[in-house]
């Protein structure tokens, strides 16, 4: 007896298939964000609340905004660039959990930073405009400033808006923390070639955001 022989599958059918499989699970995947879940709109970005985790937050890409594209890369870049290189940077960064499809586009999933009280911390924007920056404060905020000289995490975009004030409920204390602007946007990422360089960005960053803070107070 002869072997009953399947039919055979063209290998553009195959590849239908799986991307039909794909939008099928991504179209399970996706999150719906509504107006009500919206907390803040920065320059490029909308701040949602995860609507599923009031732990998280999600962040997407402003549609209709200029370099709308560059700004989408930027979200995956985040992803690679947000690591902390030992114990004391997770101190100081933001953490990034991942990615998810949004009716957004592509949204980046954060660990919400808060105050003690539970609500969203406020950025160094904030407590300059509110004269709430006490001695205190600002020794913590040289603390921050020390490790991001220091830290071999790039970072090349530092200003008072995403500089936060979070409540570390684990040490029981108030530490600043930078929010985003990592990674270098350069086409030839120098920061990542040449210390120097890195270091050189570095101090324009700080002397810049040293500049508006001074003149917010």
């Amino acid at each position: 007896m002869f072997d009953k022989q399947r039919p055979v599958r063209h290998p553009g059918m195959v590849v239908n298939n799986c991307l039909r499989k794909s939008q099928k699970t991504t179209m399970k995947q996706q999150i719906v964000l509504t107006d009500d879940d919206l907390l803040a709109r920065g320059n490029d970005r909308y701040v949602f609340q995860h609507p599923h985790d009031s732990r998280l937050l999600i962040k997407t890409v402003i549609p209709g905004i200029a370099k709308f594209n560059s700004k989408l890369r930027e979200v995956y870049r985040d992803l690679k660039e947000c690591k902390p290189r030992n114990e004391t940077d997770s101190l100081f960064m933001q953490k990034i959990e991942g990615l998810v499809e949004t009716n957004k586009g592509p949204g980046q999933v954060i660990v919400k930073e808060q105050d003690e009280q539970g609500g969203i911390a406020k950025t160094l924007y904030q407590l300059a405009q509110d004269n709430e920056l006490d001695s205190l404060k600002l020794q913590k905020l040289n603390v921050f400033l020390a490790w991001f000289v220091g830290t071999d995490v790039i970072i090349n975009s530092l200003h008072c808006k995403n500089i936060v004030y979070a409540w570390d409920s684990a040490r029981h204390e108030y530490r600043f923390k930078v929010i985003d602007g990592f990674g270098d946007k350069t086409f030839f990422q120098l920061s990542k070639l040449s210390t120097a360089i890195r270091d050189k960005n570095k101090i324009k960053c700080l002397r810049r955001m040293l500049r508006d803070l001074n003149r917010l107070q």
